[in-house]
């Protein structure tokens, strides 16, 4: 049985109007009229009869009507207790994000969170899958994309640039490059698989084939190459935190955009609003995005 339904017969026979109980429920009168039908049509019986303009119910309807009232305090106690849940800040937070933030950025920023608001729980899923938010999988998702799913609201909060980098152990045994034209004499780390589809490394590939000493297919695995010293990276700066140092050679790869998104129907929820300002703010602020 719908609830809605017999929400709609409790109001009739609180009013004795189907007008009026429509108004109280911000419903149409036709709705509110369908609802009635639909109950009978369930139940196999008359609720309601009109005496003189005002609804009655019958004896059907009043047998059920002890019933509703006590179903509808109980439905609207659980909505006041879910009201105050999602304006309190305290609950469960489930957060995805790709590898990367999660493993550089985020640690520092859930410990700034959790002093700030100690009674909300942050589950973070490291993923960098799409993850159906409709489902509640998560209630909050960082992507990097440039056209984030219409479904979803949320704001863009950071450009991640891309640039070269190097470790220290390299530097110091092969040199410094100080323009792009150097990287002819230097050990280079290339892209596989689809990744080698982008254009940064798509350049790499037409103008220093020959300097490439080892390829991966992921990000974060070149940058951990790189950190051994087995040649200078092409990654955005995300993924490039600690043990690289960056390298002060033009790139025409375009910046990444970082956005942080969640579901329309969470828009009311407390806890999930401020941790989404708390990301934005942080990740706007974040010094390694912006070079300084």
């Amino acid at each position: 049985m719908d609830w809605n339904y017999l929400r709609t017969f409790h109001a009739v026979a609180e009013t004795s109007s189907l007008g009026k109980a429509a108004e109280k429920l911000a419903i149409s009168h036709a709705t509110a009229f369908r609802h009635i039908r639909s109950l009978e049509e369930q139940l196999g019986s008359r609720l309601f009869e009109k005496v003189k303009g005002r609804y009655r119910p019958t004896e059907a309807g009043a047998e059920i009507l002890g019933l509703a009232q006590s179903v509808v305090v109980a439905m609207e106690d659980i909505d006041r207790r879910i009201s105050g849940a999602d304006l309190a800040l305290k609950g469960r937070i489930r957060l995805t994000a790709p590898a990367s933030f999660a493993a550089h950025f985020l640690p520092g920023y859930l410990g700034d969170f959790k002093a700030r608001f100690p009674d909300i729980t942050v589950e973070l899923l490291t993923s960098n899958e799409e993850i159906n938010m409709s489902s509640r999988a998560a209630e909050i998702a960082l992507r990097v994309t440039s056209s984030p799913p219409e479904h979803l609201i949320g704001r863009k909060v950071a450009d991640i640039p891309w640039a070269y980098f190097a470790s220290q152990i390299y530097l110091e045994c092969k040199g410094v490059p100080s323009t792009s034209a150097d990287l002819t004499t230097h050990d280079l780390i290339g892209a596989s698989g689809l990744l080698s589809q982008r254009p940064g490394f798509q350049q790499m590939d037409r103008t220093h084939r020959d300097r490439i000493v080892v390829r991966s297919d992921d990000l974060m695995t070149m940058a951990a190459l790189a950190r051994k010293g087995l040649g200078i990276c092409l990654v955005p700066v995300d993924v490039a935190q600690g043990g690289l140092q960056k390298l002060a050679l033009t790139t025409d790869v375009p910046a990444n955009e970082l956005w942080v998104l969640t579901h329309p129907d969470l828009r009311s929820v407390e806890r999930v609003a401020c941790m989404t300002r708390f990301l934005a703010t942080a990740f706007g602020a974040e010094a390694a995005f912006s070079g300084t």
